[in-house]
């Protein structure tokens, strides 16, 4: 991570506090802001967060708006200079973050963009193209299962989507063989996964981070909780492995 990302110690000044404090859920007691959900469509964060949460170069990630290989949301803020937006909100946050995900696995920016909206703006009901579950837009399926995107390592065809989204329960009988077609349908040789629920919890945690200071929940050990969503471990796991 670069030093300029870390020069804001205070990720509190990533926020529009006055449009934060204008939504509803903020005039909630001090005691219950710890546990305060944060609105996903009200532009709050500027870019010293998306850099953070992007852990790529700041002229990289810059040079990708003033490009066009990503864009705004139309609930983003816009800003005239620099082609960058003013703020983001959180799905565009988490827009990014999967964007940044795949393009170190060797995706093009445009193409991993794609993909990381294509999992913010579709959503799917049980049943739907073999989905095992309901799944909200740029939401996660439900427990148990694990949300993956994964994509070619060539670039889609014409008419074809940019990725797949798709749920594995890692405890079910059948989770190897679910997670093997969704890589290598079509007679592919390889391909780029990508566990959404990991992107979704880091995200989600820097944001509240963002938002409330020292009254957020502290920071969790990532490889615990990689390792409970996995091998679906008991919570109190999760907090002897914090300690």
């Amino acid at each position: 991570m670069t030093q300029n990302v870390c020069q804001t110690e205070n990720l509190a000044s990533c926020l529009d506090m006055k449009e934060m404090r204008a939504h509803p859920d903020w005039t909630l007691s001090r005691r219950k802001r710890v546990m305060w959900e944060i609105p996903e469509d009200v532009p709050l964060f500027n870019m010293a967060l998306v850099y953070k949460v992007c852990d790529m170069p700041i002229p990289t990630v810059k040079s990708w708006f003033q490009r066009k290989h990503v864009h705004l949301s139309e609930d983003d803020g816009r800003s005239p200079s620099q082609g960058l937006p003013n703020r983001l909100t959180l799905r565009s946050v988490l827009v990014l973050a999967v964007t940044s995900e795949l393009v170190r696995l060797g995706t093009l920016p445009a193409d991993a963009f794609k993909a990381a909206n294509f999992w913010m703006r579709s959503g799917v009901v049980e049943g739907q193209v073999g989905a095992l579950a309901r799944r909200e837009a740029g939401g996660l399926f439900p427990s148990p299962y694990l949300t993956y995107l994964t994509m070619g390592t060539d670039p889609a065809d014409k008419g074809e989507w940019p990725c797949r989204i798709f749920a594995v329960n890692p405890q079910g009988k059948f989770a190897h063989s679910e997670l093997y077609n969704a890589l290598f349908h079509r007679g592919r040789v390889s391909a780029k996964i990508v566990l959404l629920n990991m992107i979704d919890a880091r995200v989600r945690h820097m944001c509240h981070l963002a938002v409330l200071g020292d009254r957020a929940p502290p920071e969790p050990d990532w490889e615990v909780v990689a390792a409970q969503m996995l091998r679906d471990l008991p919570p109190e796991s999760i907090d002897e492995g914090a300690a």
